[in-house]
């Protein structure tokens, strides 16, 4: 996935980089910038280790369309269908709530058709990374830190072409 706001980010920032590679697609991997050069960062993984020695972070380049802020941990009760991500396999992996069984929450994948169990602590709401703050697939609307935010602006819809038939409107 593309992320269309474009941020510039230093060295030393926390950062999600989104695999492109075939049998990646979906899954996010946290990492730090540790050198910005312009059209590409390159980037040092928390979880990710190189190949040839398993003691030593894997550094690579990203391009700058496949890298986001870290996304917050947002763990509302979640509800089936809910879109969100399961942390496996040293990443985060989009899916969907299923049901609920004791204290795990099923996820299907719709990239792998699994379908897997997992506890809350281990999945968190699928958020898109927005200009200066995060955005659920239902509209809801999170800070940086990921606390719900409410809009209290009130717009004016104008239906007709009439000021007499406008309705006011709060989002909430």
């Amino acid at each position: 996935m593309a992320f269309t706001t474009r941020k510039v980010f230093q060295v030393g920032d926390g950062v999600e980089v989104c695999s492109k590679q075939e049998g990646f697609h979906g899954s996010y991997y946290e990492g730090i910038v540790i050198e910005n050069l312009g059209d590409k960062y390159k980037v040092k993984y928390k979880n990710l280790v190189e190949e040839d020695d398993m003691s030593t972070a894997l550094e690579e380049l990203a391009e700058v369309d496949e890298v986001r802020p870290v996304c917050p941990k947002v763990w509302p009760d979640f509800f089936p269908s809910e879109k969100v991500d399961a942390f496996a396999n040293d990443g985060w992996w989009a899916g969907i709530i299923t049901r609920k069984s004791g204290d795990d929450w099923f996820v299907y994948f719709p990239s792998t058709f699994e379908h897997i169990a997992y506890p809350k602590n281990h999945i968190r709401l699928h958020l898109e990374s927005r200009r200066n703050g995060w955005v659920s697939r239902d509209g809801r609307v999170f800070s940086c830190e990921g606390k719900p935010l409410s809009c209290k602006k009130r717009l004016r819809i104008v239906m007709g072409g009439s000021s007499s038939t406008s309705v006011k409107a709060r989002l909430v």
